[in-house]
C-alpha cells in the first residue's frame, strides 16, 4: 500500500508540473519579446548614470519602444547581484537610474550593471550587462593663455589611491551651446598621450556672450571600457557678442514709429477733438443765451 501511495503521488506531481510549464508556456508565448541596450556616463559633476533603453517587438515583427515596463539595475559584485535601483520606462523605452558615486570595484578596478525585465505581463525576460572602468576626466586651461589651449587629463584611480595616466584614449572637445554641444573645430578628436593628456586649441572665432565667455566640453563618448566621460570648464576664449546700441529703432516694423509719423497723427487727431471740444462749446453757450433771453 505504501509503495502504490508513493506512486500515486510521484505521478500527481509530475501531472501538476507538467501542467503549469504549460500554462507558464502558453503565458509567455502571449507576450513581447524584449531587448536591452544599455549605456554609462559620468557627468562633469561626477554623478553617474546607468540607462536602458527597452525595445520589444509588435505584431509586424519591428522593434518599438517598451513604454512603462520596469526595469531592475543589479550590480554585480563577488559574483552575487545586488539590486541597486528599479525604473519604469518613458515613451521612448528609456530607464534612467542614478548611481553612487564609489562603484565597488572588482580586481580589474572595474564594475558591472545588469539591467533585467522580469515577470512583467507583457514583455519575455530579457537581461543585459555592462562592465566599464571608473575613468576620471579633468580639464585644465588658463584664461590668460592667449594660445587658448586646452588640456584634458584622462587617469583612473588604483588600487593604492593614485592617479594612473590612460594613454591612447579618444578625447572630443566641444563648446556647450544652449541645446546641446558643438564641436570645437572641425577636427576635435585628440588621443591621450602616455601622460593620459590631450591637447586642444580653442579658434579664436568661437562666439561666447557678452563677456566672450565660453564653456569649454571634454568628453569620452561611447568607449569599450569607460563608456561615456565628461569634463568642462568655463572661459573668456569666445568671441564677445556684439551689443545692438538701438534694438528697436524708430521704423514702420518696428514698435516705435518715426517721429515725423508721430507728429502728423497726433496732430490730425489734435484737430479733429479740438473740433469737437469748440463745437461743443458753442452748443452750450447758444443754450446758455437763449435760456437768459
Amino acid at each position: 500500500m505504501k509503495m502504490n501511495n508513493i506512486i500515486k503521488k510521484t505521478a500527481l506531481a509530475i501531472t501538476l508540473t507538467g501542467l503549469f510549464s504549460i500554462t507558464a508556456s502558453a503565458q509567455d508565448q502571449g507576450k513581447s519579446e524584449a531587448t536591452i541596450v544599455m549605456s554609462y556616463s559620468k557627468n562633469a559633476d561626477l554623478s553617474k548614470t546607468a540607462t536602458a533603453i527597452i525595445k520589444v517587438k509588435n505584431k509586424d515583427g519591428k522593434f518599438v519602444a517598451a513604454k512603462n515596463a520596469k526595469v531592475n539595475f543589479y550590480l554585480m559584485h563577488d559574483k552575487q547581484e545586488q539590486l541597486l535601483k528599479s525604473a519604469n520606462t518613458d515613451n521612448t523605452g528609456l530607464a534612467v537610474i542614478v548611481l553612487q558615486k564609489d562603484m565597488p570595484l572588482d580586481d580589474s578596478l572595474s564594475f558591472t550593471i545588469v539591467a533585467k525585465v522580469e515577470n512583467d505581463p507583457l514583455y519575455e525576460n530579457a537581461s543585459e550587462q555592462m562592465h566599464y572602468k571608473d575613468a576620471n576626466l579633468s580639464i585644465k586651461l588658463n584664461p590668460a593663455d592667449t594660445g587658448r589651449v586646452v588640456i584634458a587629463k584622462v587617469t583612473q584611480t588604483g588600487k593604492d589611491g593614485k592617479e594612473i595616466a590612460i594613454k591612447g584614449t579618444e578625447v572630443k572637445f566641444y563648446v556647450k551651446r544652449l541645446f546641446g554641444n558643438m564641436p570645437a573645430a572641425e577636427e576635435y578628436a585628440v588621443s591621450t598621450e602616455d601622460n593620459g593628456e590631450a591637447s586642444f586649441i580653442i579658434p579664436k572665432n568661437i562666439p561666447g556672450d557678452l563677456e566672450g565667455k565660453v564653456t569649454v566640453v571634454a568628453k569620452i563618448e561611447d568607449n569599450d571600457k569607460f563608456g561615456n566621460v565628461e569634463g568642462n570648464a568655463d572661459t573668456k576664449w569666445g568671441k564677445p557678442l556684439a551689443t545692438i546700441k538701438d534694438p528697436f529703432p524708430r521704423e514702420l516694423w518696428s514698435p516705435y514709429a518715426p517721429l515725423p509719423l508721430v507728429i502728423t497723427i497726433s496732430t490730425l487727431f489734435g484737430g479733429v477733438w479740438f473740433t469737437y471740444f469748440f463745437l461743443f462749446y458753442q452748443l452750450v453757450k447758444i443754450k446758455k443765451d437763449t435760456a437768459k433771453a
